[in-house]
C-alpha cells in the first residue's frame, strides 16, 4: 500500500529502529564501557565545532564577495592608472556580478538534487569548487578565464548558502526554539561570510605576490581547510532519514544534543522521513500568502537596502565620497569597514537579545536610512559645488559608511532569516530557505550591474537618497504586513520539539497513545509521566510508565 501524507508510518518504523538498537546497547552496556567511550568534548562544544567546521565555506564565500573591489583598483589601464569605479566597462561589471546570478540558479538545483547526492558530498564538491577557482583566477589572464573562476566560485557560494543553514540546525534541531542557553550556532555561521570578506579586504593592503602560485596557494587555504574539516563531519541527519538510515541518523543527532532534550529527537527523524516539498509546493502549502510574501520580500530589501551590493565595490565608493589618502586610504577605509560589519554581526546576538526581530528590523532600516541621507547630501555637495579634494576631506564618510554597516549587520543581514524559520513551519523551512537565497541574490545581482551604470548617470549622492527610500519602504513593510508579538501560533508548545516538527505526525487521526509520542508528553490528570523513546533515556533517570491500558 503506497504511502500517504501525514501518515505515522516512518515514525513507527523510526520507533522500532530506535527500540532494537537500544536493547542491543543496553546488554553490552556498562559504567566501564561508557566511560571508556565519553567523548573528549560534550554535545553542546561539539555542536559549535561542527558549526565552525561548515561555517568555513561561508567564509569562503564572503572572499569571493571581496573580490572585485581590490582586483579592480589593482588592473590597470596602458597609462597604468587605476580604472575608476564609474568607468568599469561591461565585461568588469559582467565579472563583478556572475557569481550572485549563478548563485540564484545553483540554490534552485541543489534544492532539487541533494536527497539523491548528499549533503556532505555536496559541501565537499563546494570547497574543491572554491579551490578551483583560486587557481584559475591566479593563472588566468583572459576575459574568459576569469569568467570561468568567478562561475566556479558562485557554485561553490551557491551550495553553501542553500545546505549549510539547514545542516546546522540539525545541530540542535530538539532545542532550536526551547533552550535559552542554547549554543549560538546562528551567529556563528552569521559572522562567518563577513569574516571572508574582511580577510580579502585585508590582504588588499598586503603587498600582492608576484608569482602567481603564491596567490593560488594563498586563496586555496581556506577551501582546503573547509575541504579537510568536512571529511570528519557527519553526514547529514536529515539525509539519512530521508534514504531510511534513521539508526544513523538517530546516533549522529545525539552527539550534538544534551540528554534534556534528546527525547524529542525521535519526533524530528520522523519528520525528516516525510518527502519534503519543492520550490512552488512549499509556498502553496504555507497557505497564508499575505505573510509569507512580505517575508520573501524581506530578502530582497537585503539587497536593495545596498550595503551588501555595495560591498563589492566599497573602496571605489568611499573614494567617490571623498575619503583621501592623507590621512586614511580608501583601501584601509574598506578595510575598516568590514572589520566593524564583522564585529557587529558576531554581537548582534546579545545586542538584539532583549528586542522582537521586527523592532530590530525597523530601527536598523530608520538608521540606514539617516545614514544615507545624510552621506548623500554631503556626496551632493561636492559635486554640485566642485570642491578642491584636498579642502574638501572629512570623516563624514567614513562615519556614514560605519553607521549604515552598523544597522545592516544588527538587522537585514539575519533577522529575516530569523523572522522566516519562526514564522513558516519546518516541513516548508528547508524550500522556503531556497526560495529565499535565491530572491536575495537575484536582487544582489540586479544591483552590482546597476550601480556602475547609476554612478555614472545621476551620481553618488542620488544613488544613496534612493537607497534611504528602500530602507524607509522596507520599515514600512515591516511595521505594515509583520507581526508584533513573539507567540508564533505554530511554534509554542510546551514539548522540546516546535509544532511544526509534529504536525504532519499528529494528523494522522489515530486514537492510540502511543501513536503520536509528543502528543502523550503533557502531563495529564492521572499522573502519568514522559513517555520518552528507550534509546535517549538515561540510568541516573527515574523509570517512568507507559501509558494505561483503556
Amino acid at each position: 500500500m503506497g504511502r500517504e501524507f501525514g501518515k505515522v508510518q516512518p515514525q513507527n518504523s523510526s520507533r522500532h529502529i530506535i527500540s532494537n538498537q537500544s536493547s542491543s546497547n543496553s546488554s553490552i552496556g556498562s559504567n566501564r564501557s561508557v566511560k571508556m567511550r565519553k567523548p573528549l568534548l560534550n554535545e553542546r562544544w561539539t555542536s559549535i565545532l561542527y558549526t565552525l567546521i561548515a561555517a568555513l565555506t561561508f567564509a569562503t564565500a564572503g572572499t569571493m564577495v571581496g573580490w572585485s573591489s581590490g582586483t579592480f583598483r589593482r588592473s590597470t589601464l596602458p597609462s597604468s592608472q587605476p580604472v575608476p569605479l564609474p568607468l568599469l566597462d561591461n565585461w568588469s561589471i559582467s565579472l563583478a556580478a556572475t557569481p550572485a546570478i549563478v548563485i540564484t540558479v545553483t540554490a534552485c538545483v541543489v534544492h532539487c538534487c541533494y536527497r539523491w547526492i548528499g549533503t556532505k558530498a555536496f559541501l565537499l564538491t563546494a570547497s574543491l569548487l572554491a579551490i578551483g577557482s583560486s587557481t584559475l583566477d591566479a593563472y588566468g589572464l583572459t576575459f574568459w578565464s576569469a569568467s570561468a573562476a568567478r562561475i566556479l566560485a558562485g557554485i561553490s557560494a551557491g551550495i553553501a548558502f542553500t545546505l549549510v543553514p539547514s545542516y546546522v540546525d540539525e545541530f540542535g534541531a530538539a532545542s532550536r526554539l526551547s533552550t535559552p542557553n542554547r549554543p549560538p550556532l546562528d551567529g556563528i555561521l552569521a559572522a562567518a561570510f563577513p569574516f571572508g570578506v574582511l580577510l580579502r579586504f585585508g590582504a588588499d593592503l598586503l603587498p600582492q605576490p608576484i608569482e602567481p602560485t603564491w596567490y593560488a596557494v594563498c586563496w586555496s587555504v581556506l577551501p582546503t581547510l573547509a575541504f579537510t574539516g568536512l571529511l570528519f563531519l557527519p553526514e547529514s541527519a536529515r539525509y539519512l532519514s530521508v534514504t531510511g538510515r534513521v539508526s544513523q541518523a538517530a546516533l549522529i543527532l545525539q552527539r550534538t544534543h544534551e540528554p534534556a532534550v534528546q527525547p524529542g529527537l525521535q519526533e524530528c527523524l520522523a519528520r525528516w522521513q516525510q518527502p519534503g516539498p519543492g520550490l512552488i509546493e512549499a509556498v502553496k502549502r504555507q497557505a497564508n500568502l499575505t505573510l509569507l510574501i512580505p517575508l520573501l520580500a524581506l530578502f530582497a530589501f537585503q539587497a536593495f537596502v545596498g550595503a551588501l551590493p555595495m560591498i563589492f565595490y566599497l573602496t571605489d565608493l568611499l573614494e567617490l565620497s571623498g575619503q583621501q589618502y592623507p590621512h586614511r586610504s580608501p583601501e584601509q577605509a574598506a578595510a575598516m569597514l568590514v572589520a566593524i560589519f564583522t564585529v557587529t554581526v558576531a554581537f548582534s546576538r546579545y545586542l538584539n537579545s532583549s528586542l522582537h526581530p521586527r523592532t530590530v528590523l525597523v530601527l536598523s532600516s530608520l538608521l540606514m536610512a539617516l545614514a544615507a541621507l545624510a552621506l548623500g547630501w554631503h556626496c551632493h555637495e561636492r559635486r554640485t559645488h566642485n570642491l578642491d579634494p584636498a579642502d574638501a576631506y572629512t570623516e563624514w564618510p567614513f562615519v556614514c559608511f560605519a553607521l549604515l554597516y552598523i544597522a545592516y549587520a544588527l538587522g537585514f543581514h539575519q533577522q529575516p532569516g530569523m523572522l522566516l524559520a519562526a514564522e513558516v513551519t519546518d516541513d516548508n523551512l528547508f524550500a522556503l530557505r531556497t526560495v529565499a537565497t535565491a530572491i536575495c541574490w537575484g536582487s544582489v545581482y540586479l544591483c552590482v550591474r546597476l550601480l556602475p551604470v547609476l554612478l555614472s548617470t545621476i551620481g553618488l549622492g542620488w544613488v544613496l537618497w534612493n537607497v534611504a527610500l528602500i530602507a524607509l519602504s522596507a520599515a514600512g513593510v515591516v511595521l505594515l504586513c509583520l507581526p508584533g508579538q513573539d507567540e508564533y501560533a505554530h511554534k509554542v508548545l510546551p514539548t522540546v520539539c516546535p509544532n511544526s516538527m509534529t504536525s504532519s505526525v499528529c494528523s494522522s487521526g489515530s486514537s492510540s497513545p502511543n501513536t503520536c509520542w509528543p502528543c502523550t508528553n503533557a502531563p495529564s490528570t492521572t499522573g502519568t509521566g514522559t513517555i520518552a523513546p528507550d534509546m535517549f533515556q538515561y540510568p541516573e533517570k527515574q523509570t517512568v510508565t507507559g501509558p494505561e491500558m483503556v
